[in-house]
């Protein structure tokens, strides 16, 4: 019942945007691409919530918030290493849920983002989670480009992860919703293969 009546919170609360021209202009949890984190978290927080996705250093980040939050479990942020103001790169907002129900989720968020993005190209899509080198964890994304439509164009992407059984049990991760604002900026460092 609380994923339900946060995900109506999270719809209710995004009817407030008008159209928005510029990854910037959306917000998740009241932050947005190119804030300052300083502006919500001080710098002990920030530091005590990175997540150890990597063993070595690499050229970005992720803090993962998930106390005080209105809409979501947890929000992951992407920064840039060695960056002293703490500048948000990109922004996810995720919600534990199964696939069935995420997908009934995603297709009501789809409404409310379809009126939000309509001046972007959508596109449908359900591939293999990149996380996942077996290729059967599969993601389910509606994806508003900021662009020409290109793969790695600044974009707003509402999503359901669906992991297998072995990443779930290897990694402790769990099957969601997700609501992305990712840039350019972080897509090429991802397509790079984090480094």
């Amino acid at each position: 019942m609380r994923i339900f009546i946060a995900v109506l919170v999270l719809i209710f609360s995004l009817q407030s945007f008008t159209k928005a021209d510029d990854i910037r202009d959306f917000e998740i949890e009241g932050m947005s691409i190119g804030d300052s984190l300083l502006d919500y978290y001080n710098k002990k927080k920030i530091e005590n919530s990175k997540r150890n996705y990597f063993k070595n250093q690499r050229k970005y980040y992720v803090v993962g918030i998930s106390n005080n939050l209105e809409n979501y479990e947890v929000v992951d942020i992407y920064l840039k290493t060695g960056d002293s103001n703490y500048i948000i790169r990109t922004i996810a907002g995720l919600i534990t849920t199964n696939l069935k129900d995420c997908l009934a989720k995603k297709k009501e968020i789809t409404k409310e983002f379809d009126k939000m993005f309509g001046n972007l190209l959508p596109n449908d899509v359900v591939k293999p989670h990149e996380f996942d080198i077996s290729g059967k964890s599969k993601q389910y994304q509606r994806v508003y480009f900021f662009g020409n439509g290109e793969k790695n164009d600044n974009h707003i992407r509402i999503e359901c992860d669906n992991w297998t059984k072995e990443i779930k049990d290897k990694h402790k991760f769990t099957d969601g919703l997700n609501i992305v604002a990712m840039t350019t900026e972080i897509l090429d460092w991802i397509y790079s293969d984090y480094k």
